[in-house]
């Protein structure tokens, strides 16, 4: 069986499981570091980390080393169920763990922690000995049975990149360590070889290498200007989808870069995106934004005339130029 992204629970558990080893390694070597979140990712996981110092790539040898040692100690993975007050006395030097156990409180979510414990004392019961002695995470689970199942050759901690803490900017920034794992030693070295040969064509390097847009610090970061060669792509791509949409019966439109408040609002994006907008414009009549999505304007056609069931379906198609106010390491490139 596999999830619904095409991973199958036994590599999911095994990457959720890296994630705990690598918190383990991190602490080894930084012991007043506090942990964030270690989810499993695509390809992989991830651990957020408020460490006492930066870190650079130079430092990820030597934690996969300490995880490869954690893995030859056949340390067993156990999960209980904790009270509100054991997770706080549990976590108390670990501020984010704090914070997430409030909220699992607040939504009336059970608290469960997971231990990475020696063999010797894995089956006790006693909290205050697991506590001392294992590594435990407030996690709902998901882990192998012990660290021996993981092959030690399938994993390579990949990257460091920073991160806000719940992705909130007003928050402590952390630093994100990425792994790449997988069942079997060839997996990785296919996954890594490919990965080396799509950064080789990167459009954000292909694009500066072959004059087809360029960065301006006068105009902002990621507001992209195209040069004529890369208007030229430009123009056949947009070309091709009008003859592509046209077939499958897309009829088009246009509609303005700004638009009022009071649109987003009734949409339902501003509660919930304003910090990924431009700031408001107040002029005379309203506050106007400028337009992060083209749907709300385009609803706001739909709606200038009642419609027949008949009409349906209806397709409508525009290639209106959008504007997100997204932080540095949001930004993907070209969409």
């Amino acid at each position: 069986m596999k999830d619904t992204a095409g991973r199958s629970p036994r590599i999911e558990r095994i990457r959720h499981s890296l994630a705990h080893l690598l918190a383990m390694a991190v602490l080894k070597k930084f012991p007043t570091a506090k942990l964030g979140i270690g989810p499993t990712i695509e390809n992989g996981f991830y651990y957020d980390f408020r460490l006492p110092g930066p870190i650079g790539p130079e430092a990820l040898p030597e934690l996969e080393h300490a995880m490869q040692q954690l893995i030859a100690e056949k340390l067993r993975f156990r999960g209980e169920k904790v009270t509100s007050v054991e997770a706080k006395k549990i976590f108390q030097s670990q501020p984010f763990k704090l914070d997430l156990i409030k909220e699992f409180i607040r939504e009336k979510k059970q608290l469960t922690v997971f231990s990475t414990c020696p063999s010797s004392i894995a089956k006790t019961t006693d909290l205050k000995r697991i506590t001392n002695n294992c590594f435990t995470d407030l996690c709902r689970g998901g882990h192998v049975s012990q660290s021996g199942e993981i092959n030690p050759q399938a994993f390579k901690l990949t990257k460091i990149a920073g991160a806000y803490w719940r992705g909130d900017e007003r928050k402590p920034q952390l630093t994100r360590i990425y792994g790449a794992a997988f069942e079997r030693t060839a997996e990785l070295e296919t996954y890594l070889s490919e990965q080396e040969e799509t950064q080789k064509r990167d459009h954000r390097t292909l694009g500066q290498k072959l004059d087809l847009f360029t960065f301006s610090d006068l105009v902002g970061p990621g507001l992209p200007l195209w040069t004529v060669k890369g208007t030229v792509i430009r123009e056949e791509l947009e070309k091709f989808a009008k003859q592509t949409e046209e077939k499958w019966g897309y009829q088009r439109v246009a509609t303005p870069h700004i638009a009022k408040q009071a649109l987003f609002e009734t949409s339902g994006h501003l509660p919930y995106y304003k910090k990924d907008l431009y700031p408001g414009m107040k002029l005379d009549d309203a506050t106007y934004y400028l337009k992060a999505m083209n749907c709300p304007i385009t609803m706001a056609l739909f709606a200038q005339k009642p419609h027949s069931y008949r009409e349906l379906p209806l397709r409508l198609a525009e290639y209106g130029t959008v504007y997100r106010y997204e932080r540095s390491g949001v930004l993907s490139g070209l969409l």
